[in-house]
């Protein structure tokens, strides 16, 4: 599993120059999305409801007194991640490019994970998002209407993702096909 400062430096490349505000909020909805297409976390650094939204403070510290932030401002390795990982973090830039930190902040300001983590804190005192919130969350607007799906920017996947079915509603399948 790469680490989440890598993932910064990998969106970093792709992107050129970002603010700290839309560089955190994209590292927020790779792991959304990851956790939701493979079932695994993208990276194993928490993330923090933090005033302006979703950080990771690991990364909020290596780009820290920057108003934007280029890759090689931060000391990682975005080869790190797998040619996976590349085509996950690639189908989340897509669908957020375009947007601004602010908002982006907005946005995720809007989302149910953001709104019941925040404790007003911002920095270490600040509450973690659980990610069984995050990906609950985001599960729901991948299943959702078209409209939620595009007034949330959920991404178009270049491969299918995972569906869980039970024991019963497999051999229920198996039997029709």
């Amino acid at each position: 599993m790469c680490r989440a400062i890598d993932v910064a430096a990998y969106i970093l490349n792709e992107k050129g120059r970002l603010s700290g505000y839309q560089l955190q909020k994209l590292l927020y909805y790779c792991q959304a999305w990851c956790l939701v297409t493979q079932d695994r976390p993208l990276f194993p650094e928490p993330i923090r409801a933090w005033e302006h939204g979703p950080v990771v403070y690991e990364v909020a510290r290596a780009h820290r007194g920057r108003r934007s932030v280029v890759a090689r401002d931060i000391d990682a390795d975005p080869l790190a991640l797998s040619a996976e990982d590349q085509v996950l973090v690639d189908a989340v830039l897509e669908s957020y490019s375009g947007m601004s930190g602010d908002e982006l902040e907005a946005l995720s300001h809007s989302e149910l994970p953001w709104k019941e983590s925040y404790n007003g804190q911002t920095g270490i005192a600040s509450n973690t998002i659980p990610t069984d919130l995050i990906k609950s969350y985001y599960s729901d607007l991948m299943c959702g209407n078209s409209d939620v799906a595009e007034s949330h920017h959920v991404p178009r996947f270049p491969v299918s993702p995972k569906i869980v079915v039970s024991d019963d509603d497999f051999e229920w399948l198996e039997s029709i096909l």
